[in-house]
């Protein structure tokens, strides 16, 4: 299960709109450990206004929360988005200094790096890295990066995708972002996705 805080400043969350809490995420993240689910974490290099220090506590509150999986993305400002409306230009240096930091912290903490992907327009030309203890890597993290499974997926803003002749051919299926437009459409994505999958 993704228990994803890109980073734990509540100062930063706000500024990129994200709804939750520092505190959420640790309480969700101790309820699901409740259920015995592996658990995997994301973090983002680079966010705005972030420093060196706010990202390594990031990290550490990562590592002292003990997941399995974690995932060091680097921030990737995409045409169109606020974020990028409102961000300057990425100090790439300090974000290669994150990402350099989140490797040794990991590695220390016994994690190993087991997928790597880059995206258009990550800061300092740098990529979005899995780690994880040994023998917990994330299959689920390796398919939707090489494309090599379908995947299901379920509520608003969620993207199916249907992998077909051995990744020759791929269809998606995406739900709307908005929850009333989603809610108002479930019945017919829920009858488009039965098809795509038969």
């Amino acid at each position: 299960v993704c228990v994803n805080p890109q980073t734990f400043s509540d100062k930063t969350l706000a500024l990129i709109g994200r709804k939750h809490t520092a505190k959420e995420v640790v309480d969700k993240y101790h309820l699901v450990k409740s259920y015995g689910f592996l658990v995997n974490n994301d973090l983002i290099a680079g966010l705005p206004e972030e420093t060196f220090d706010d990202f390594k506590f990031s990290v550490d509150k990562t590592i002292s929360l003990d997941p399995e999986n974690v995932t060091v993305h680097t921030l990737a400002l995409k045409s169109g988005s606020k974020l990028k409306e409102k961000t300057e230009r990425l100090d790439g240096a300090l974000v290669s200094q994150m990402v350099d930091y989140a490797q040794y912290a990991l590695l220390k903490a016994g994690y190993e790096p087991y997928y790597l992907y880059r995206q258009k327009y990550m800061a300092g030309n740098l990529e979005n890295v899995g780690f994880a203890k040994v023998g917990a890597e994330c299959v689920y993290n390796i398919d939707i990066m090489e494309e090599y499974a379908s995947v299901v997926a379920c509520g608003a803003n969620a993207i199916s995708k249907r992998v077909k002749d051995g990744g020759k051919s791929i269809e998606r299926l995406g739900a709307p972002k908005n929850i009333p437009s989603y809610l108002l459409r479930v019945d017919e994505l829920i009858e488009k996705k039965s098809e795509l999958f038969k």
